[in-house]
């Protein structure tokens, strides 16, 4: 089983202007995935995709395989898939053929760390598996969910309306993803033209770990964690 990890790092974000670049004790966000790959000592290829020169340059300075991303592909309104579709016009036209994996770390996952690669990885050879993805148990139950009918403006169940009305600990644990880690072969991305989920390992994460950087406070309380740490 290869390994190419992938990390997407555009210019521009929603809710933080150049959210990749953004320092979290005094180094770029980007720069905590690319050391994490780079620590992984699992992992046979490291690919940056971005369409911003600086965080192309410090790719350049790790020697890592660097894409240039076109413009088109690096808006808000590009999918993950569509981002991954381009990486794959760059490696040879039958890769797919090689039980090749690709790991997909986004920028925005600063505490997961080369170790955290290296034992996903590990979990999925143990268990003959080419796709995995990094979650994060849910506190709150959906099972207790409701939604509010259009028509009605009333409440209804998201799911069994018997299960809203059960004890928390009666009901099955919820895991999400947390966008850390999507592991998955180009065979099985190809096939079902995205991101495999069902049936793929799941890599348990904690809740400080799990922190995604979507706005300033995120850093902020990234970073304490991070201090905590050392």
């Amino acid at each position: 089983m290869k390994i190419i990890a992938l990390i997407p790092a555009r210019k521009g974000s929603k809710g933080i202007l150049n959210k990749n670049m953004q320092l979290l004790n005094n180094m770029p966000l980007v720069e905590y995935t690319i050391q994490a790959a780079i620590k992984a000592t699992l992992v046979d290829e490291i690919w940056l995709s971005s369409d911003d020169p600086k965080i192309l340059a410090i790719g350049k300075s790790y020697n890592l395989n660097i894409i240039e991303r076109p413009k088109i592909l690096s808006s808000d309104s590009a999918s993950a898939e569509e981002v991954v579709k381009h990486f794959l016009s760059y490696l040879p036209k039958n890769v797919e053929k090689k039980n090749t994996v690709i790991g997909y770390l986004q920028p925005t996952s600063p505490l997961r760390t080369g170790e955290h690669v290296d034992d996903s990885i590990l979990q999925m050879k143990k268990n003959n598996i080419t796709s995995s993805i990094s979650v994060v148990k849910l506190k709150k139950s959906p099972y207790k969910s409701f939604i509010i009918d259009e028509n009605k403006g009333r409440l209804k169940s998201l799911f069994n309306e018997k299960l809203s009305n059960f004890r928390r600990q009666d009901l099955p644990d919820v895991y999400i993803p947390n966008g850390a880690m999507y592991f998955f072969s180009i065979t099985d991305f190809i096939s079902r033209d995205g991101f495999p989920s069902n049936g793929s390992m799941p890599y348990i994460m904690s809740d400080e770990d799990s922190i995604d950087i979507d706005r300033k406070s995120d850093i902020q309380k990234a970073a304490k964690i991070l201090r905590s740490k050392t």
